[in-house]
Protein backbone atom coordinates (compact mmCIF):
# COMPACT_ATOMS: atom_id res chain seq x y z
CA UNK A 1 0.00 0.00 0.00
CA UNK A 2 1.16 3.81 -0.71
CA UNK A 3 0.91 7.37 -0.47
CA UNK A 4 0.55 9.02 -3.61
CA UNK A 5 1.98 12.58 -3.13
CA UNK A 6 1.20 14.69 -6.57
CA UNK A 7 3.47 17.88 -6.28
CA UNK A 8 4.19 20.88 -7.84
CA UNK A 9 7.35 23.49 -7.09
CA UNK A 10 7.41 22.97 -3.91
CA UNK A 11 10.11 20.95 -3.12
CA UNK A 12 11.93 23.81 -0.85
CA UNK A 13 8.48 25.58 0.29
CA UNK A 14 6.83 22.55 2.14
CA UNK A 15 7.84 19.27 0.66
CA UNK A 16 11.26 18.73 2.24
CA UNK A 17 9.76 19.64 5.99
CA UNK A 18 6.44 17.49 5.16
CA UNK A 19 8.35 14.15 4.14
CA UNK A 20 10.05 13.25 7.15
CA UNK A 21 6.69 12.74 8.74
CA UNK A 22 5.79 10.49 5.83
CA UNK A 23 8.94 8.45 6.32
CA UNK A 24 7.92 7.87 9.93
CA UNK A 25 4.84 6.07 8.51
CA UNK A 26 6.75 3.17 7.35
CA UNK A 27 4.47 3.63 4.26
CA UNK A 28 6.04 3.63 0.83
CA UNK A 29 6.05 7.07 -1.00
CA UNK A 30 5.76 7.91 -4.11
CA UNK A 31 5.67 11.61 -5.47
CA UNK A 32 4.20 12.27 -8.49
CA UNK A 33 5.48 15.12 -10.82
CA UNK A 34 5.75 16.90 -14.17
CA UNK A 35 8.54 15.91 -16.36
CA UNK A 36 10.35 18.69 -16.04
CA UNK A 37 10.92 18.56 -12.18
CA UNK A 38 11.08 14.80 -12.04
CA UNK A 39 15.57 15.64 -12.16
CA UNK A 40 14.64 17.94 -9.22
CA UNK A 41 12.39 15.39 -7.17
CA UNK A 42 15.01 12.47 -7.63
CA UNK A 43 17.88 14.31 -6.28
CA UNK A 44 15.61 15.43 -3.26
CA UNK A 45 14.66 11.25 -2.66
CA UNK A 46 18.52 10.76 -2.92
CA UNK A 47 19.34 13.39 -0.08
CA UNK A 48 16.23 11.78 2.41
CA UNK A 49 17.76 8.56 1.57
CA UNK A 50 21.41 9.93 3.11
CA UNK A 51 19.71 11.04 6.28
CA UNK A 52 17.14 8.60 6.61
CA UNK A 53 18.62 5.29 5.95
CA UNK A 54 16.76 3.04 3.66
CA UNK A 55 13.20 4.25 2.88
CA UNK A 56 10.56 3.48 0.09
CA UNK A 57 10.81 6.94 -1.41
CA UNK A 58 10.70 7.27 -5.50
CA UNK A 59 9.60 9.87 -7.95
CA UNK A 60 6.86 9.06 -10.96
CA UNK A 61 6.85 11.00 -14.29
CA UNK A 62 3.81 12.48 -15.42
CA UNK A 63 3.08 11.65 -19.24
CA UNK A 64 3.72 15.61 -20.31
CA UNK A 65 -0.20 15.74 -20.92
CA UNK A 66 -1.11 15.71 -17.60
CA UNK A 67 1.19 18.59 -16.63
CA UNK A 68 -1.42 21.33 -15.50
CA UNK A 69 -4.14 19.21 -15.18
CA UNK A 70 -5.25 18.46 -11.45
CA UNK A 71 -8.06 15.62 -12.58
CA UNK A 72 -5.47 14.07 -14.86
CA UNK A 73 -2.58 13.99 -12.21
CA UNK A 74 -5.11 12.12 -9.84
CA UNK A 75 -6.63 9.92 -12.75
CA UNK A 76 -3.25 8.54 -13.95
CA UNK A 77 -2.22 8.00 -9.94
CA UNK A 78 -5.81 5.75 -9.76
CA UNK A 79 -4.47 3.94 -13.09
CA UNK A 80 -0.53 3.53 -11.89
CA UNK A 81 -1.98 1.84 -8.46
CA UNK A 82 -4.07 -0.48 -10.46
CA UNK A 83 -1.30 -1.14 -12.84
CA UNK A 84 0.78 -1.90 -9.63
CA UNK A 85 -2.30 -4.11 -8.28
CA UNK A 86 -2.91 -1.68 -5.00
CA UNK A 87 -6.62 -2.26 -3.96
CA UNK A 88 -6.13 1.10 -1.85
CA UNK A 89 -4.37 3.81 -1.63
CA UNK A 90 -3.31 7.21 0.07
CA UNK A 91 -3.53 10.57 -2.09
CA UNK A 92 -2.32 13.86 -0.48
CA UNK A 93 -2.14 17.06 -1.44
CA UNK A 94 1.85 18.59 -0.89
CA UNK A 95 1.16 21.28 1.36
CA UNK A 96 -0.12 19.09 4.47
CA UNK A 97 1.74 16.65 6.57
CA UNK A 98 0.27 13.53 8.93
CA UNK A 99 0.09 14.96 12.58
CA UNK A 100 2.43 13.32 14.67
CA UNK A 101 1.19 10.45 16.28
CA UNK A 102 -0.99 9.56 13.94
CA UNK A 103 -1.19 6.56 11.96
CA UNK A 104 -2.41 7.09 8.42
CA UNK A 105 -2.05 3.37 7.37
CA UNK A 106 -5.56 3.36 8.95
CA UNK A 107 -7.05 5.02 5.78
CA UNK A 108 -5.60 2.60 3.63
CA UNK A 109 -7.47 -0.06 5.61
CA UNK A 110 -10.55 1.95 5.94
CA UNK A 111 -10.74 2.47 1.73
CA UNK A 112 -9.78 -1.38 1.42
CA UNK A 113 -13.60 -2.21 2.18
CA UNK A 114 -16.85 -3.01 0.04
CA UNK A 115 -18.72 -0.36 -0.93
CA UNK A 116 -16.47 2.83 0.10
CA UNK A 117 -14.85 5.06 -2.41
CA UNK A 118 -12.67 7.54 -0.21
CA UNK A 119 -11.97 8.15 3.61
CA UNK A 120 -10.61 11.53 4.42
CA UNK A 121 -8.63 12.33 6.82
CA UNK A 122 -9.59 15.11 9.66
CA UNK A 123 -7.99 18.32 11.18
CA UNK A 124 -8.77 20.54 13.74
CA UNK A 125 -11.14 23.12 12.49
CA UNK A 126 -13.11 20.43 10.69
CA UNK A 127 -13.78 19.85 14.82
CA UNK A 128 -14.76 23.44 14.95
CA UNK A 129 -17.40 23.51 12.78
CA UNK A 130 -18.90 20.37 13.19
CA UNK A 131 -19.25 21.20 16.72
CA UNK A 132 -16.87 18.61 18.17
CA UNK A 133 -18.29 15.95 15.89
CA UNK A 134 -15.03 15.02 15.16
CA UNK A 135 -13.97 15.21 18.66
CA UNK A 136 -17.36 13.10 19.88
CA UNK A 137 -16.39 10.38 17.15
CA UNK A 138 -12.74 9.86 17.68
CA UNK A 139 -11.81 6.75 15.91
CA UNK A 140 -14.40 6.21 14.66
CA UNK A 141 -14.97 5.92 10.38
CA UNK A 142 -18.05 8.22 9.62
CA UNK A 143 -19.88 9.48 7.31
CA UNK A 144 -18.98 13.10 5.65
CA UNK A 145 -22.43 15.32 5.15
CA UNK A 146 -20.17 18.17 3.52
CA UNK A 147 -17.06 19.26 0.77
CA UNK A 148 -14.51 17.85 3.26
CA UNK A 149 -11.90 14.81 3.53
CA UNK A 150 -10.50 15.87 0.13
CA UNK A 151 -6.99 17.20 1.43
CA UNK A 152 -5.30 13.40 2.37
CA UNK A 153 -7.72 10.50 1.78
CA UNK A 154 -7.70 6.80 1.30
CA UNK A 155 -9.42 5.67 -1.68
CA UNK A 156 -10.49 2.63 -2.96
CA UNK A 157 -8.82 1.94 -6.44
CA UNK A 158 -11.36 -0.30 -8.26
CA UNK A 159 -14.32 1.54 -6.69
CA UNK A 160 -13.02 4.89 -8.37
CA UNK A 161 -12.50 3.55 -11.73
CA UNK A 162 -15.87 2.09 -11.65
CA UNK A 163 -17.59 5.13 -11.05
CA UNK A 164 -15.22 6.79 -13.93
CA UNK A 165 -11.96 8.00 -12.00
CA UNK A 166 -10.81 11.73 -11.47
CA UNK A 167 -12.72 13.48 -14.48
CA UNK A 168 -9.18 14.99 -16.85
CA UNK A 169 -11.44 17.89 -17.99
CA UNK A 170 -11.59 19.37 -14.28
CA UNK A 171 -7.96 20.51 -14.90
CA UNK A 172 -7.83 23.13 -12.54
CA UNK A 173 -10.91 22.56 -9.40
CA UNK A 174 -12.96 20.34 -7.77
CA UNK A 175 -11.63 16.88 -9.31
CA UNK A 176 -11.92 15.31 -6.09
CA UNK A 177 -15.40 16.63 -4.93
CA UNK A 178 -16.96 16.19 -8.55
CA UNK A 179 -15.87 12.10 -7.99
CA UNK A 180 -17.04 12.35 -4.13
CA UNK A 181 -20.32 13.67 -6.38
CA UNK A 182 -20.01 10.65 -8.44
CA UNK A 183 -19.91 8.04 -5.72
CA UNK A 184 -23.22 9.78 -4.02
CA UNK A 185 -25.05 9.49 -7.20
CA UNK A 186 -24.31 5.87 -7.34
CA UNK A 187 -25.41 5.06 -3.01
CA UNK A 188 -21.64 5.62 -1.96
CA UNK A 189 -21.05 8.10 0.32
CA UNK A 190 -17.52 10.21 0.81
CA UNK A 191 -16.37 9.37 4.47
CA UNK A 192 -14.22 10.52 7.22
CA UNK A 193 -12.15 8.74 9.56
CA UNK A 194 -11.76 10.60 12.93
CA UNK A 195 -8.81 9.35 14.42
CA UNK A 196 -6.81 9.79 11.51
CA UNK A 197 -5.34 13.94 11.74
CA UNK A 198 -3.46 16.18 9.80
CA UNK A 199 -1.63 19.23 9.83
CA UNK A 200 -2.60 22.24 7.52
CA UNK A 201 0.24 24.23 6.30
CA UNK A 202 -1.85 25.88 3.21
CA UNK A 203 -2.95 28.88 2.09
CA UNK A 204 -4.87 29.60 -0.81
CA UNK A 205 -2.89 30.70 -3.69
CA UNK A 206 0.63 30.07 -1.64
CA UNK A 207 3.47 29.92 -3.88
CA UNK A 208 3.58 26.64 -5.36
CA UNK A 209 0.81 24.21 -6.83
CA UNK A 210 -1.45 25.52 -9.12
CA UNK A 211 0.06 29.29 -8.69
CA UNK A 212 3.43 27.46 -10.48
CA UNK A 213 1.19 26.44 -13.53
CA UNK A 214 -0.55 29.63 -14.43
CA UNK A 215 1.18 32.61 -15.09
CA UNK A 216 -1.27 34.97 -13.66
CA UNK A 217 -3.47 35.23 -11.13
CA UNK A 218 -6.70 36.59 -13.87
CA UNK A 219 -5.19 33.00 -16.00
CA UNK A 220 -5.74 30.96 -12.91
CA UNK A 221 -9.21 32.20 -11.85
CA UNK A 222 -10.43 31.94 -15.55
CA UNK A 223 -9.30 28.33 -15.53
CA UNK A 224 -11.33 27.61 -12.26
CA UNK A 225 -14.37 29.15 -13.82
CA UNK A 226 -14.26 27.32 -16.92
CA UNK A 227 -14.24 23.82 -14.31
CA UNK A 228 -17.01 25.69 -12.56
CA UNK A 229 -19.03 26.24 -15.39
CA UNK A 230 -18.74 22.35 -16.62
CA UNK A 231 -19.55 21.60 -12.86
CA UNK A 232 -22.51 23.74 -12.97
CA UNK A 233 -23.91 22.34 -16.24
CA UNK A 234 -23.45 18.49 -14.92
CA UNK A 235 -25.25 19.60 -11.50
CA UNK A 236 -27.03 22.41 -12.09
CA UNK A 237 -29.60 21.79 -9.18
CA UNK A 238 -26.57 21.45 -6.79
CA UNK A 239 -23.84 23.72 -7.26
CA UNK A 240 -22.97 27.62 -7.87
CA UNK A 241 -23.34 29.51 -11.21
CA UNK A 242 -19.26 29.81 -12.43
CA UNK A 243 -19.24 33.54 -11.55
CA UNK A 244 -20.02 32.74 -7.99
CA UNK A 245 -17.94 31.28 -5.28
CA UNK A 246 -17.46 27.21 -5.59
CA UNK A 247 -20.53 25.64 -3.55
CA UNK A 248 -22.08 22.26 -3.60
CA UNK A 249 -25.03 21.55 -1.75
CA UNK A 250 -24.11 18.25 -0.35
CA UNK A 251 -26.88 17.81 1.94
CA UNK A 252 -29.70 18.51 -0.78
CA UNK A 253 -27.60 16.13 -2.93
CA UNK A 254 -27.29 13.51 -0.53
CA UNK A 255 -31.01 13.89 0.08
CA UNK A 256 -31.71 12.90 -3.65
CA UNK A 257 -29.54 10.17 -4.14
CA UNK A 258 -29.22 8.49 -0.44
CA UNK A 259 -32.05 9.63 1.35
CA UNK A 260 -31.30 7.90 4.15
CA UNK A 261 -28.00 8.95 4.52
CA UNK A 262 -29.14 10.62 8.15
CA UNK A 263 -29.45 7.10 9.43
CA UNK A 264 -25.83 6.31 8.39
CA UNK A 265 -24.21 9.94 9.94
CA UNK A 266 -22.63 9.99 13.31
CA UNK A 267 -22.83 13.86 13.12
CA UNK A 268 -27.18 13.41 12.34
CA UNK A 269 -27.17 10.63 15.24
CA UNK A 270 -26.91 7.58 13.06
CA UNK A 271 -24.14 5.58 12.10
CA UNK A 272 -22.61 3.05 9.06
Amino acid sequence: MTVYIPTIGRIDLKLRAHLPRWIEQEMPIRLVVRPDEYDAHRLLAKDLERTHGEIDLSVVKLPAATKTGLGATRNYVVRHAERRGLSSIIICDDDVRPAKGTNMWRLIEDADQENVLGVGATHGLQDRFTGGGITKNKGKVILCPGGWGFTCFGLNVATALWLGNFDVKLHALADDAELARMGILNGIPWRVDCGVTIELNQKRYDPGGMSTVYPTREARDAAERECMALIHERWPDYTNEPDKKVRTSWQKLLDKYIPDWREMSALHGGSL
